[in-house]
């Protein structure tokens, strides 16, 4: 009797938006939310009948978002005058226990999960009195069916000299599993690393999320940047962060005149010169971030405010 041979089951080709995923939360939409780096989108997809209809469905969804026009990213800001010279003032509190943002995570026209930039309190931390600041991003439910995203970051920043004290990531990317965490030693002007290595930094030093914060805080020059030192991935570095101009923004938290700028790394880091984020932030006392925008290989990512809470 003649038995046949099983044959190991051909696993089918991965339709192009099965990679959208993996691209669009590893292209910084976390780190940039940091930032901006970023409650669940409402958008549902009934489940598909059977895995063909679900590679047709999401190549259909790919071929749409690869469709939608894309504006160059930052084309509609408006330009300060040439040889004209304008400083924001330093806003005197922008950020404040109990603020809360909440944002839509987009590629193109796919809702791809909610982002959030939170400051839940303000606490003594290692004879610091000290803002804990926490960024969060979701998948939302078809996305996380093909690529699950559960990513959190916090950092305790020093409230009266504005620097980092500690920075911490839990991160879950699809089969991805990862956490970290790095404490700043400023009298040995060391980050130490929780697997137990360390790196030398400059006094005072920014995270890859107090660095957003902490331009919230700074005098503005419309049309030139600001610069500080920054620490992220065993590397610090200055980051230089471009003021581009004003444009008024309507999102669905409201409208807003807002200033655009731009995170510039000179070598490696986040976006290592291959990528664009524009973030447009309120040009008032607070100078919360409504809009994201971050050009990468595949298109553009669109981090969008959709709420806005204050304690108060």
């Amino acid at each position: 009797m003649k038995h046949s041979k099983s044959r190991t089951p051909v696993r089918p080709r991965a339709s192009g938006l099965l990679q959208v995923p993996r691209l669009l939360w590893r292209t910084g939409v976390v780190a940039s939310l940091a930032a901006a780096v970023s409650a669940l989108c409402a958008y549902y997809t009934p489940a598909p009948a059977s895995p063909e209809a679900d590679s047709v469905r999401a190549d259909s969804i790919l071929q749409e978002a690869l469709e939608t026009p894309d504006a160059e990213l930052g084309s509609t800001i408006a330009l300060p005058p040439a040889g004209a010279q304008e400083i924001l003032p330093a806003p005197g509190n922008p950020v404040r226990a109990g603020e809360s943002l909440r944002f839509s995570v987009q590629y193109g026209v796919i809702k791809a999960g909610s982002a959030w930039l939170e400051v839940p309190e303000i606490k003594e931390y290692n004879g610091h009195t000290a803002y804990a600041l926490v960024a969060r991003a979701e998948s939302n439910g078809f996305f996380s069916s093909i690529y699950k995203v559960r990513n959190r970051i916090e950092s305790m920043w020093d409230k009266d000299s504005l620097y980092s004290l500690r920075y911490a990531e839990n991160r879950r990317e699809g089969k991805f599993r990862a956490k970290s965490e790095m404490l700043f030693d400023y009298p040995n002007l060391q980050a130490r690393y929780d697997n137990g290595k360390v790196y030398p930094i400059p006094p005072q030093v920014q995270d890859a999320l107090s660095s957003f914060y902490y331009t919230r805080f700074q005098a503005l020059p419309v049309g030139g940047s600001i610069v500080f030192d920054y620490h992220a991935s065993r590397k610090s570095q200055p980051l230089e962060v471009k003021i581009l101009g004003r444009e008024r923004v309507k999102v669905p938290a409201g409208t807003f005149d807002c200033i655009a700028i731009e995170p510039i790394l000179k070598a490696g880091g986040i976006f290592k010169n291959k990528g664009r984020l524009v973030i447009w932030i309120t040009n008032d006392e607070r100078r919360i971030p409504v809009l994201m925008k971050s050009k990468v290989l595949i298109g553009s990512i669109s981090v969008v405010l959709q709420e806005a809470k204050f304690a108060g």
